[in-house]
C-alpha cells in the first residue's frame, strides 16, 4: 500500500453535517473536497504545496483528471481517514496522485486517482515539472501499490438531453480567483434532477477538467443517458467552450 512511501500521508476526518445531502450520506462533490484538503496537507508537507509552487515558481498545479470508485458511501458522523500520496510522474509534464478513504474497520470504501499539471499562473501555459520535485519519484512506492490511471479522453454526452444553466459565483471561486475543482461536477450532476439524484447513489465518476472558469461566467451543464443502464454524460459548457467532462454511473437505492 502507499503507506510504504515515505512520501505518503494519514488525514483523519469526521463526516460533518454540512457535507451530507437528503440521504444522510457525504456526497460527491464534498468527498472532493475532503481529498482536495488531504492532498494540501501532503503537499504542504512535503514543500510542493500550489502556494508554495507561486511562492518560487510562479505556477500552481492544476487539477486535470480525476476518476473515483465508490464501494460505499459514509454517514453522518463517521469517522475516515484518507492515505494518499504521489503515485508517479510523466515526461516531466504531468503528475498522479491516489488516495483511498478509508473506515474505522481500515476497510477502503472509496478509491480515486488523479493527474496534474503545471501551470504558470501569469501566462496560463503549463511548464515542466521542476526537476526538485519531480525527483521525489525515488520515494514513491512500488508501482504494484499504485491505483490504476485512467487513460483515454472523457467524452461529452453522446446525446444530451437534459440542461441546467448557472452563472459562477464568488464563493464557488478557490485561491487562485478560478472555480474551484468540487464546483464543476456539483453543477454537471444538477441536471439530473431532484428525482433521480433522490433516488440514486453515484458509483462512478470520471472527470477530466479542461478550461477554466470565472467569477460571472455564464456556463451550462448538459447530460444525457448512455448505452449502458444508469450510466451518464455529462459536460460543462461556457458558449463554446467546453471547460469540463464527466462520465458517471450509479446504482438505485
Amino acid at each position: 500500500m502507499l503507506n510504504q512511501s515515505p512520501l505518503h500521508e494519514v488525514v483523519s476526518f469526521q463526516v460533518a453535517a454540512s457535507t451530507i445531502g437528503p440521504h444522510g450520506l457525504l456526497t460527491l462533490p464534498h468527498l472532493i473536497r475532503m481529498l482536495q484538503e488531504a492532498a494540501m496537507q501532503n503537499t504542504v508537507r512535503l514543500n510542493i504545496s500550489s502556494p508554495q509552487m507561486m511562492e518560487q515558481y510562479g505556477c500552481s498545479w492544476v487539477l486535470r483528471r480525476q476518476r473515483i470508485n465508490c464501494d460505499r458511501w459514509p454517514k453522518l458522523g463517521e469517522e475516515l481517514t484518507v492515505l494518499t500520496a504521489p503515485s508517479g510522474f510523466e515526461r516531466q509534464l504531468q503528475t498522479f496522485r491516489d488516495f483511498h478513504l478509508r473506515d474505522q474497520a481500515g476497510i477502503t470504501i472509496i478509491t480515486a486517482t488523479t493527474q496534474w499539471l503545471f501551470m504558470d499562473v501569469s501566462t496560463r501555459r503549463l511548464r515542466p515539472i521542476p526537476p526538485a520535485i519531480a525527483d521525489l519519484r525515488h520515494h514513491l512506492a512500488p508501482a504494484a501499490a499504485h491505483l490504476d490511471r485512467p487513460d483515454g479522453k472523457v467524452p461529452p454526452p453522446s446525446k444530451p438531453t437534459l440542461a441546467r444553466a448557472a452563472k459562477i459565483a464568488f464563493y464557488q471561486l478557490d485561491f487562485n480567483d478560478h472555480l474551484t475543482n468540487p464546483v464543476f461536477p456539483e453543477l454537471m450532476l444538477e441536471p439530473l434532477g431532484h428525482d433521480f439524484l433522490r433516488n440514486h447513489l453515484p458509483v462512478k465518476a470520471d472527470i477530466m477538467f479542461q478550461r477554466e472558469a470565472l467569477y460571472g461566467d455564464q456556463v451550462e451543464a448538459v447530460a444525457g443517458p448512455e448505452a449502458k443502464a444508469l450510466h451518464f454524460g455529462h459536460a460543462l459548457l461556457r458558449g463554446d467552450d467546453q471547460l469540463a467532462t464527466m462520465q458517471t454511473s450509479w446504482r438505485q437505492i
